[in-house]
């Protein structure tokens, strides 16, 4: 289908060529002038689509960049948890072989995620942030942990620099258990 303004301009050109008078050369001039215009505006919105453009694809590649290795850290942090479980049932003192390599492992991998932006989030103590905890239960506040606070963890939280990889599952103090 024809675009109606470009039949327009059409036949105003045919019109113009067709008419006995001719333009006088201040009326070319100014006719040119405002096709000049109207080329001017039309390239500079089309040089503003193109910079919108490429700065969307640098915001997806930055964040691409940025946030790709989501999966994969999410799956190293159950690993991790693992882990932690495993050290747990390792007395603190032992020496032998098996207890030295899991704490090395486990020392190795967590300064692996920190450096890639992987850190665990800290709970206890913090105020409640539903945003990157869940409130498994409540208890009464005490004078360590006032109403509002994280008493206690019962799964560690990790972030992505500052997106949630998993929420932390806590233990919060409120006023409304008495």
């Amino acid at each position: 289908m024809d675009d109606p303004t470009d039949e327009e301009e059409a036949q105003e050109s045919v019109s113009e060529s067709e008419s006995d008078e001719p333009l006088s050369p201040e009326q070319r001039i100014e006719e040119l002038e405002q096709e000049l215009e109207l080329a001017k505006k039309d390239l500079l919105y089309r040089q503003a689509e193109v910079q919108n453009a490429l700065s969307q694809v640098a915001k997806t590649r930055s964040e691409g960049v940025r946030y790709g290795a989501t999966g994969l850290a999410r799956r190293i942090v159950r690993s991790v948890e693992n882990i932690e479980r495993a050290l747990e049932h390792v007395e603190e003192d032992a020496q032998d072989s098996l207890s030295t390599g899991i704490r090395l492992l486990y020392s190795e991998i967590i300064s692996s995620l920190t450096a890639e932006g992987v850190v665990k989030i800290d709970t206890v103590g913090q105020l409640f942030d539903p945003a990157r905890m869940e409130a498994i239960t409540t208890i009464p506040p005490s004078d360590e942990y006032p109403s509002g606070h994280v008493a206690s963890e019962l799964e560690s939280g990790w972030m992505l620099r500052d997106r949630v990889l998993k929420v932390a599952r806590v233990v919060v103090t409120s006023d409304e258990n008495q």
